[in-house]
């Protein structure tokens, strides 16, 4: 039976985007779950945690509400189980993403450029994570693919639905998608009034829509974007959780991100200096990933799936401007130039898939276990681990009490403020002393931490006994451990 080469071609990326989510087996930030499975539980089962974020009102309900409608469906089919809630969210995230690759084979029409992306170990580590991000990035590369460039046989304005809906998810998006928009509009052959009018009444459904669902998620009249702004702009709340120089995104953001193609594209943009005229899409891309990281560098807090978005713009620009110097390589070059391609990003990929940051998620399969099969009455767990280490209520399935130390920002403006889980950090046992011991509650069932604090916490630890000990990195940051470990209170037997 006949199948396309374009048919052949998404199978393969189906595959390889299904099989990432075999292969990651580690955790990356916090908002992987924290932004999206826990709050789409708590949609759907009534019960869990929301962040600062949630209660402040400054995020979308968008991108959660799509995994909720996947949970109420499990629900409604009693096949909503730990297993289930954790992985078909990826599984969605894995279609679209090999749909986001199979579109850029599309736009690009090459396979080098496709390969390129695909083999990239930062968007195969993020793909099918459940971040915004990973979303973000597959839908600007489905946008590009129907973007009405000058020299295109594409005119009309649909991808501007694409950019609306995930502007209004995510309001740093109109930041890429800003200078596109206005190439567009002073390019299109189309009468200008017409064109804004398409634009205007788009981007109003676009927020009519957004604006009802969140209303009717939050419970309140609410406008996310505009208090996004007022919070994370108008008072500089990011900086709370850390800041890098301004030049962060230069130096290391983008060459980690491209790794061997970070040479690649400095090579792309001589070329583009030379010879400019002949390369109209990339210099307007270029002028796109300039703008964006310009922007995006005045803002304190970085992080590298940031710009994960502009990775498809980047691998174009790339290959495209070096295409020509590639074909007239030597076999031998060619082969070296693959070959070190693929161990530059085989390498890492390995080790932060499988290895780097597997305790998050190992600890809750082993606390689902010990809630499951264990014969324990009123469960307790106390987390003192870095705020948001660990996901919590999605990955257990439970509705158990939980408690972990919380790190909201200043956002009352309190003087010397400091967040509960440095407190913590700064002295354990005092902390322990004033919401424990000196308090008439009872211990808690289960404590999980990590190694480096016992030392510290040893003499609260003597009423319980370690029951599970489990890898995390080997590398960890500040607060963090090599291992983490899980403590159980001993039983009245245990005890003498």
């Amino acid at each position: 039976m006949y199948i396309s080469r374009k048919r052949k071609i998404f199978f393969v990326l189906i595959l390889w985007r299904l099989l990432s989510v075999v292969l990651v087996q580690t955790a990356h930030v916090p908002d992987e779950y924290w932004q999206s499975l826990e709050v789409a539980h708590k949609l759907a089962f009534g019960y869990g945690y929301l962040t600062w974020e949630w209660i402040a009102k400054i995020r979308s309900y968008i991108y959660p509400f799509l995994i909720f409608l996947l949970y109420k469906m499990l629900a409604i089919l009693q096949l909503d189980c730990t297993f289930t809630i954790t992985v078909l969210p990826r599984l969605v995230h894995a279609v679209i993403a090999a749909y986001g690759d199979y579109r850029f084979y599309v736009w690009t029409k090459s396979k080098w450029m496709t390969f390129s992306l695909c083999i990239n170990w930062y968007w195969y580590y993020c793909a099918t994570r459940t971040i915004i991000n990973s979303l973000e990035t597959s839908l600007t590369i489905i946008a590009l693919s129907i973007f009405p460039w000058r020299d295109s046989a594409i005119s009309n304005s649909n991808y501007v639905w694409i950019i609306g809906f995930m502007t209004m998810a995510r309001p740093t998006a109109a930041i890429i998608w800003m200078p596109l928009c206005l190439y567009h509009f002073c390019t299109s052959a189309e009468k200008k009034f017409v064109l804004f009018l398409k634009f205007l009444t788009i981007c109003s459904i676009c927020f009519i829509l957004s604006t009802l669902l969140d209303c009717y998620c939050y419970g309140a009249l609410v406008i996310s974007s505009w208090q996004f702004f007022k919070v994370n702009v108008l008072q500089n709340v990011g900086v709370f959780y850390g800041k890098e120089h301004f030049f962060w995104y230069l130096f290391p953001g983008l060459p980690v991100l491209l790794g061997l193609y970070y040479e690649m594209l400095l090579i792309a943009i001589y070329q583009m200096y030379k010879h400019f005229k002949h390369f109209h899409r990339e210099t307007v891309l270029l002028i796109v990933v300039i703008w964006t990281i310009a922007v995006y560098s005045f803002i304190p807090h970085k992080e590298f799936r940031f710009i994960l978005p502009l990775l498809p713009k980047l691998i174009y620009i790339s290959s495209s401007c070096t295409s020509h110097i590639i074909i007239r390589s030597s076999t031998f070059i060619k082969k070296l130039l693959i070959a070190l391609l693929v161990l530059s990003n085989v390498v890492p990929g390995i080790y932060l898939c499988l290895i780097h940051q597997r305790g998050s998620l190992d600890v809750m399969k082993v606390m689902q276990e010990e809630l499951n099969y264990e014969n324990i009455t009123d469960p307790n767990i106390l987390f003192l681990t870095p705020c948001h280490a660990t996901p919590l209520y999605s990955h257990l399935h439970m509705n158990v009490t939980i408690r972990f130390l919380t790190c909201e920002p200043n956002l009352e403006g309190k003087e010397f403020y400091m967040d509960e889980a440095d407190q913590f950090f700064m002295q354990p046992m005092e902390w322990l002393k004033e919401n424990y011991i000196n308090q008439n509650v009872s211990n808690p069932s289960h404590i999980v931490t990590f190694d480096h604090l016992i030392p510290k916490i040893s003499d609260y630890l003597e009423e319980y006994e370690l029951i599970a000990k489990i890898f995390h990195t080997y590398i960890p940051q500040s607060n963090y451990g090599k291992h983490i470990l899980v403590y159980k209170l001993k039983t009245n037997e245990n005890l003498f």
